[in-house]
């Protein structure tokens, strides 16, 4: 049985402990910030007219017994303490008001508002608070298949690759965690190892805005892409994100092939960037990346040998595209007959005589 007790705290309190870094709202278990401002603007209108909302989560966290303070973490509610903070930063209006154009009443009631918090008696690194933050989310919307796979295998050392990878980790926190940007049960021996890898060509690749918007990284979509892609470089191509899984359970502990993969990633990044794409080619689109980036991850000295040429087929498959090829990249892309496919026809576009 976990101790916890139902209490409320003004807004202003909240906020304060926010910006006074007593409470954490971004801690390693949570999402990024996807909200957008039609939610925020909702939101606030929601404690403008005073109406109430579902109550946060946060963890009370270990008593620091030297400045006698805590260190709490919001397990649920992010969301809504990120849109209040903007707003009262004067980040966006609701119906055409911003914060500071409240008259003082209206300001004064806006931070005496009470909200409603549950406190759970656990420290910030204990496991229950993930658990705890993945059964609230269980069964809503609101996480995606990623997100929720990025929070329950938070530790698994191939996730932890593919996070390094998408520049989805922060390295400094192996040595300055006190906001819990990252899960404290990391092995230290990860960080150390991670800081010894060259990996700004790929990072740069699945960063790239031509590829993947600002809000599909917010929601970890090229996370999945790379889980995805290291998985098909390991065990050949599959369907949708079977193999994944497995993976991310059998390289729970130990992903011994680590070194190997994060090298030729890094190389295979650097001769897929080599071919200078224009921003809007075909085959920047997410399934024919897939693809293209497994032919050449598999075959890196081929192209390399034959960069130009190979360019050159890639530009002339794209204006006169076949009809299955096609299909098979725009519709069902995940499955393996279509991604086996896009395969074979990028294949072909680099041995054309065979």
């Amino acid at each position: 049985m976990i101790d916890y007790r139902v209490r409320s705290v003004s807004l202003l309190n909240l906020v304060n402990d926010i910006r006074s870094n007593r409470l954490i709202p971004d801690a390693y278990f949570q999402r990024n910030l996807v909200w957008r401002d039609i939610h925020n603007k909702d939101f606030i209108k929601t404690i403008l007219l005073g109406y109430p909302f579902p109550q946060i989560f946060i963890s009370k966290g270990k008593v620091n017994v030297n400045d006698m303070t805590t260190i709490s973490c919001i397990v649920d509610g992010q969301q809504r303490t990120n849109a209040i903070n903007r707003f009262i930063n004067n980040e966006f209006d609701v119906d055409g008001v911003y914060f500071e154009n409240l008259n003082e009443e209206e300001k004064s009631n806006f931070l005496k508002y009470e909200i409603a918090v549950i406190e759970l008696d656990l420290e910030n690194d204990d496991p229950k608070v993930q658990e705890i933050f993945q059964r609230i989310n269980r069964t809503s919307n609101s996480l995606t298949s990623i997100e929720k796979l990025a929070s329950e295998y938070s530790t698994s050392e191939f996730m932890l690759v593919a996070k390094l990878l998408s520049n989805q980790i922060d390295l400094d926190s192996s040595t300055n965690n006190d906001n819990f940007k990252e899960d404290p049960n990391i092995p230290t021996e990860f960080y150390t190892w991670a800081k010894s890898k060259k990996v700004k060509k790929i990072q740069a690749l699945l960063t790239d805005k031509n590829l993947f918007n600002a809000r599909e990284i917010s929601r970890k979509v090229h996370l999945m892409h790379i889980l995805n892609i290291m998985t098909t470089t390991i065990v050949g191509i599959f369907n949708r994100n079977e193999k994944t899984i497995e993976l991310l359970n059998d390289y729970f502990e130990n992903f011994d092939i680590k070194d190997e993969i994060v090298t030729n990633f890094e190389v295979t990044a650097d001769i897929f960037s080599s071919l200078k794409l224009k921003p809007k080619s075909f085959w920047l689109s997410k399934s024919n990346f897939f693809s293209l980036f497994i032919v050449i991850y598999n075959n890196q000295q081929a192209v390399k040998d034959d960069l130009d040429n190979f360019k050159m087929r890639l530009q002339a498959f794209e204006d006169g595209v076949p009809g299955d090829y096609k299909l098979a990249s725009t519709e069902a892309v995940n499955n393996k007959r279509e991604r086996q496919l896009r395969n074979d026809y990028i294949m072909e576009i680099l041995n054309p005589e065979i």
